[in-house]
Order: C-alpha cells, then sequence, then structure tokens
C-alpha cells in the first residue's frame, strides 16, 4: 500500500484541479504541480530551488495594490502555524491577473514546521456567476426614487445621493459633467458671468495692495447691488482682523472698532458664508447701535481665503432685509477668493519690490564704501553686517587667503559665537573647496550634508543651512564669502546673485588695497633710491 502511495502521490499532485506548490523552512519553492504552471505561466524548472518573494510570486489585492510578502499566505501560515486562507489576485508570467483563492497548511515534523503546502484555485467563474446572479436581482427590484432631488432609497431604508447609491452598489465611482442642455441655461445668466469676468479683469490688473483691496470693495457693491462692502485682513501676529479697506461706509462705522470674534466671524475664518437676515433681531449684537444708526439691516461675511488659508472677511452691508440665495453666495464666494489671490498676488509683489530696493540700497552703500576708502576691514566688517541684515540670515563670514595661497584665515564675521568660530580649520570641507574652485555652493542642511566637517558645532550654534561664494578680483581666488541661516533655507538665484555681486565687492576692496599698498612701496623704493643718490653726489 505504502509501496502503491509514493509511486502514485506525484501522478495525483500533479493531475488534481488546484495549483499546488511547497515550501521549505528556507523559503524555497521545492515543489510546482502542473495546475499551478498552467494558471500561471511558470513551468516547474522556472520556480523550484527559487526563493519565496515577491521576484517569483506577486499580488495584488482588489484595488490594484501589490501586496507585501509578508502578507503572503505562505509567509502568514510559517509566521502563525496554522493554515491561512485568502482571496486576491495573482500575476501570471505574461503579466495578467486571475483572482484566485489560495490557502496554505503548514506542514509539521516533530512538533516543528518543516514547511508549507499552498493551493490555490482561479475563481473567475464564481464571481462572474456571482455578479450575473446579483444583476438577475438587481433588475427584479423596484427602487423608489425622488422625482425632484433626484434621491434613491436604499435597502436600509434611508435617501442617498444617486452617486452614492450607486457606488455602494459596485457600479464603479462617479465624476460630474455638464450636459449641453444644463450648460445653456447656467450660461444664459450672463450676468453674473459678465461681472465675475470684469471684476477679476479689474482686480488682477492692479499691481498695489491698496488698489487691489479699494477694487474689490468698490466692484463688489456695484455688482451685487449692495449698501456697502468692508474687507478686513487678518494680522498674523496680533490674531485681530484689521480694517483694509470699505465702501459706502461712513468712517465713523467703518473705524468703530477692533472686530471681535462673533459667531459670524468665527465662522467666516473657519472658511464659511453667513448671512445675518436682519440685525434689528441681533439687539445684543457688539455694534448693533452703531449699524442702526448706519441704517444697515442685513450683513453677509464670506471667507476671503487663499489655497487651504483663511487670509481675511469681506463683508456686504444691505439697507433691507435680504436673504442671499446659493447662487449669490457662490458667486461672492468666488468673487472673494479671486480678490483673496489679488491681495496675495499684489503683497508678494510689493514684497519683492521692497528687497530689490533694499539689495539695491546696500550694494550701492558698500560700493561706496570701497570706492571711498582703502582699509579693507572696515569694507569687510561692512558687508558680512549687511548681508544679515538685508537678507534675513543667521550669520555672514568672510575668510581669506594667505600669502601662500593655500589657508584660509577669518578676516571678518558677525552673528557667531567665538568658540564656533575657533572650531577649527575649514580648509578641507568639501563646500570650501569647490568654492575655491569658483562655484557657488548651497546646503540646505548642515547637520547631515558630507561637505561640512563640523556638522556637531553647526547644530550647537544653531545653523541650518550654508551659502559659500568665491571672492573673486581679476580672475583670482582670494578667499570665500558665507552665509548662514537659523533655519531651513533654499537660496534663490537672486539671492545667491545678490551675495555673489558682494563677494565680488569684497574682491575689489582687497584688490584696490593691495593695489595701494603695491604703488606705496614702490613710491618708497623711489624715494629712498633718490635719497641715496643725493647723499652720494653731495
Amino acid at each position: 500500500m505504502i509501496s502503491w502511495q509514493r509511486r502514485n502521490a506525484l501522478r495525483i499532485l500533479n493531475n488534481i484541479a488546484e495549483g499546488v506548490y511547497f515550501v521549505d523552512p528556507d523559503r524555497k519553492i521545492r515543489f510546482w504541480n502542473n495546475r499551478a504552471e498552467s494558471l500561471t505561466g511558470f513551468n516547474a524548472a522556472e520556480m523550484l530551488g527559487k526563493p519565496f518573494d515577491r521576484s517569483n510570486i506577486g499580488y495584488q489585492d482588489s484595488r490594484g495594490d501589490e501586496l507585501q510578502q509578508y502578507e503572503y499566505p505562505v509567509a502568514l501560515c510559517f509566521q502563525e502555524k496554522k493554515p491561512v486562507s485568502r482571496n486576491f489576485f495573482i500575476q501570471k508570467k505574461d503579466g495578467g491577473l486571475i483572482p484566485v483563492e489560495e490557502k496554505a497548511v503548514p506542514l509539521y515534523k516533530n512538533s516543528d514546521v518543516a514547511g508549507v503546502i499552498a493551493s490555490f484555485r482561479d475563481v473567475s467563474g464564481c464571481i462572474q456567476r456571482v455578479e450575473s446572479r446579483l444583476r438577475d436581482e438587481r433588475k427584479e427590484r423596484l427602487i423608489p426614487i425622488c422625482g425632484w432631488c433626484k434621491k434613491i432609497k436604499s435597502d436600509d431604508n434611508y435617501w442617498e445621493q444617486l452617486e452614492v447609491y450607486l457606488t455602494n452598489e459596485g457600479f464603479g465611482v462617479f465624476t460630474h459633467g455638464m450636459c449641453p442642455s444644463c450648460a445653456d441655461k447656467i450660461f444664459e445668466k450672463k450676468v453674473y458671468l459678465e461681472s465675475y469676468q470684469n471684476i477679476c479683469k479689474s482686480i488682477s490688473a492692479s499691481i498695489s495692495v491698496d488698489e487691489v483691496l479699494q477694487l474689490i470693495v468698490t466692484n463688489v457693491v456695484k455688482v451685487m447691488n449692495v449698501k456697502a462692502s468692508l474687507l478686513r485682513l487678518l494680522n498674523r501676529d496680533t490674531q485681530e482682523l484689521e480694517l483694509a479697506a470699505y465702501y459706502g461706509l461712513s468712517e465713523k462705522y467703518a473705524d468703530k472698532g477692533t472686530v471681535s470674534y462673533d459667531a459670524s466671524i468665527d465662522d467666516a475664518m473657519a472658511g464659511k458664508s453667513v448671512s445675518v437676515y436682519d440685525i434689528a433681531e441681533h439687539k445684543d449684537s457688539k455694534y448693533y447701535k452703531e449699524a442702526q444708526e448706519e441704517g444697515i439691516r442685513s450683513i453677509l461675511s464670506i471667507p476671503m481665503r487663499f489655497q487651504k488659508e483663511v487670509i481675511g472677511v469681506l463683508r456686504m452691508y444691505t439697507t433691507e432685509p435680504v436673504k442671499y440665495t446659493e447662487e449669490d453666495l457662490n458667486f461672492i464666494s468666488a468673487i472673494a477668493e479671486q480678490g483673496a489671490i489679488a491681495i496675495v498676488n499684489a503683497r508678494r509683489f510689493e514684497k519683492a519690490v521692497s528687497r530689490e530696493k533694499e539689495y539695491l540700497r546696500v550694494f550701492e552703500e558698500i560700493t561706496k564704501a570701497v570706492s571711498s576708502t582703502l582699509n579693507v576691514k572696515e569694507v569687510l566688517d561692512m558687508i558680512v553686517i549687511k548681508i544679515p541684515e538685508v537678507m534675513g540670515v543667521k550669520a555672514a563670514t568672510i575668510r581669506l587667503l594667505d600669502h601662500t595661497g593655500k589657508k584660509l584665515k577669518l578676516s571678518a564675521a558677525f552673528g557667531l559665537s567665538e568658540k564656533y568660530l575657533n572650531r577649527g580649520p575649514v580648509d578641507a570641507e568639501e563646500n570650501i573647496i569647490e568654492a575655491l574652485n569658483e562655484k557657488p555652493v548651497a546646503i540646505y542642511d548642515v547637520t547631515t550634508d558630507s561637505r561640512i566637517k563640523y556638522q556637531k558645532e553647526a547644530a550647537e550654534e544653531g545653523i541650518k543651512s550654508l551659502l559659500s561664494l568665491p571672492i573673486i578680483a581679476k580672475g583670482k581666488v582670494l578667499g570665500v564669502l558665507r552665509l548662514l541661516t537659523g533655519s531651513p533655507k533654499d537660496f534663490t538665484k537672486q539671492e545667491v546673485d545678490f551675495a555673489a555681486s558682494l563677494a565680488e565687492q569684497c574682491g575689489t576692496a582687497i584688490e584696490n588695497a593691495t593695489m595701494y599698498e603695491k604703488v606705496k612701496k614702490d613710491y618708497n623704493d623711489i624715494m629712498r633710491y633718490l635719497d641715496g643718490a643725493v647723499l652720494e653726489k653731495e
């Protein structure tokens, strides 16, 4: 009997309808039957002796994500020492996928797991039969649907949006478009569209913050046909809403005081539109009396949002109670969003212009110093002081090559402790070598970058980023200018160019002083020679 089993066991395993394979304790595939070959396309010769890992057997879940190796049934079976069953997709040799049910069972020898036997079967037919049955059942059901809002009644007796219901029923994930008929109906409302275009064109044409603010409040009043409009921007330092612009209000009302964070402001700052239908019904409001005197009845507060950040609140005022439609709210919210974008862009432009002016002022100041003095130390000290001031960095240093042209000596520094400055030579640092080869070097994190030798000392000093620039005069490298920051920073091209121009001024100052010393020496030599000649003649 045993002899018969041995003779026929392999034949039986190779002729059953399921794929079967065996993995030994070393996680290598030791058996791979005929059905496993036909299901996957991999023959036994390709699989036997191969490691049981993702490079040889691949699985995906129902979402198309690849399973990690520790999620495989065989791996779980080795770990948990008990049978494991899972459903997923197995990857075929040709790149295709087939849905399978796989079971893994531990093989014991003397109470130890001597390997794992895994079997898997193609469940495509089963899935198709289930889906067909579900489709037939759906056809036989009578499903209530609202003729007005188009919500549909689920099996749980809840009214759901049609898209949600269909997604839950397995009809896929839906996206929204617009049919031609609906598009025609929407775009017939030309007033909102044209007004929106005109406002966007108007506010985007200006690069002055004050002008943009005034254009927003003025256009809102004209387009929405309201009494007045007011805009407040959030001061991040004080966390207060400060008056930025208004139109149609008296100066007395506009400057009435700091707006407290009442419910409408809280909601607006949280990104919600808030409408007060009639202020007369809110006698507990902080500025109720002032609103009555101003002739205000309805107030609408709209958040001004740039990306995900609320930067302020736009308010509209009417002389009669007004109930705004959803269409009104969407329109004014779109205007507020465009206004916020215009404000941020104008701020950035003014900041850029201001920075350019400051760069120019400092450059002119240093250039003037270079041309009016031969005191190199004075110029270098000025540069290392001005750079942190105008560029917002923590510190700056200047190191110049000595007479040998091989060693760098500290010539000027600002913003750093004596302990850090005396940490040791920097000549061998890779970033210094690159700078001495006329290459600007920007390092984002000095505590981890291999080009920095003194990483620990830099961390203790609170240094995060660094920019090294060569100091050059007449094609010769004279030293290195370094900028150091207290927070991680990616230096822009504009910042690198400005710092490079200051490094060039360093080189000019050094060259001027060198030339002066040379001329002075030549003059003294000539005078000594002439004095000697006169004495000989006498």
